[in-house]
């Protein structure tokens, strides 16, 4: 009694397939070439499809003032984000030691950014500037969401503000009411978050809901502190060179100062969409049978990481010399 498994058809259908190889079903040369040459367009398809995804996303980023949450945003925020602390702690350290300095009122109110462990009877305690990462993040945050565009440097400073005074009420909060503080942080965390929504704004309104609802005591800053407060900061990143003020004259005796991206960042940031515009294609299923996996990163689609020209009767070539080698 014969104890041989019967195969599915299944099965029998995928060793078909190792047998022959890639390409092995095509009786003719001519009709192996059309396929890669479909397959080709295909992929080129697909490029062009995450190239039209990757500007749209930028698009309707800038639309919505968001440029921070774009690729090159996300980059330009890890960039410039250590050096901006740094300077910030800097300068709060020489202004809590006694050293003269323009705009201490500005320097006084960022220090309710930070927790009461980072001062010493008033003093500041001279710590890792890494302390500052958070507001330095709130900055450039607003500094680069309208970076593409042009903005007065009083509404610019208002929302630089406005988001640090958003920060030193939570911290507040973490320290008058740690269990609630704890409550709203989980809340906020992982995929409790709409998808639907902005998640900057979603979390600010959850947590000024929780604070005004157990009652927090905080005296919010006034314009003339957020205008100081703004301006210094502003300072800061213009100081990086990632934006620049501009004084322009709309009137007889009027004159606004605008806030706006530096050459030099314009042109980083032209040239970082062009290396990556297209390394985020919109996959689809292959027409021709895929390429043998020989590398981790060569198999699957033909493109031209196998092929410079992206020649067809190149590629037909390299999968029948790839099968003799086999």
């Amino acid at each position: 009694m014969s104890t041989q498994v019967q195969k599915t058809p299944f099965q029998l259908q995928l060793e078909e397939l190792v047998r022959v190889g890639v390409g092995g079903k095509y009786n003719k040369k001519e009709n192996h070439i059309k396929v890669i040459q479909e397959e080709l367009e295909h992929e080129e398809a697909m490029l062009r499809g995450g190239l039209d995804r990757f500007h749209k996303a930028i698009t309707n980023a800038k639309t919505k003032n968001q440029e921070s949450t774009t690729l090159y945003g996300l980059v330009l925020q890890q960039k410039y984000i250590n050096e901006l602390s740094t300077l910030i702690n800097d300068n709060v350290s020489k202004m809590t030691s006694g050293v003269a300095g323009q705009h201490q009122i500005a320097l006084k109110t960022i220090c309710q950014c930070l927790p009461h462990s980072a001062f010493d009877k008033g003093v500041f305690i001279a710590k890792q500037s890494n302390i500052w990462d958070t507001c330095s993040l709130i900055i450039l945050k607003n500094c680069i969401d309208g970076i593409s565009d042009e903005i007065t440097l009083n509404k610019l400073s208002i929302q630089v503000a406005t988001g640090l005074m958003m920060e030193a009420k939570i911290i507040k909060f973490k320290e008058e009411h740690k269990d609630n503080w704890a409550k709203t942080q989980r809340k906020l965390a992982g995929k409790n978050i709409p998808q639907n929504a902005n998640r900057y704004k979603y979390k600010s309104k959850v947590w000024t809901y929780m604070m005004n609802r157990i009652g927090l005591d905080f005296d919010n800053w006034t314009n003339v502190q957020k205008l100081h407060l703004g301006v210094k900061m502003i300072g800061y990143v213009e100081s990086l060179g990632l934006i620049r003020h501009q004084n322009r004259k709309t009137g007889k005796n009027k004159t606004i100062t605008y806030v706006e991206a530096t050459p030099k960042i314009i042109e980083e940031i032209k040239n970082f969409n062009i290396r990556n515009e297209l390394l985020f294609p919109k996959y689809l299923p292959m027409i021709a049978p895929p390429r043998d996996w020989t590398t981790p990163f060569t198999g699957g689609y033909y493109g031209k990481r196998f092929n410079k020209d992206n020649n067809a009767e190149e590629i037909e070539r390299a999968l029948q010399l790839h099968k003799t080698n086999q």
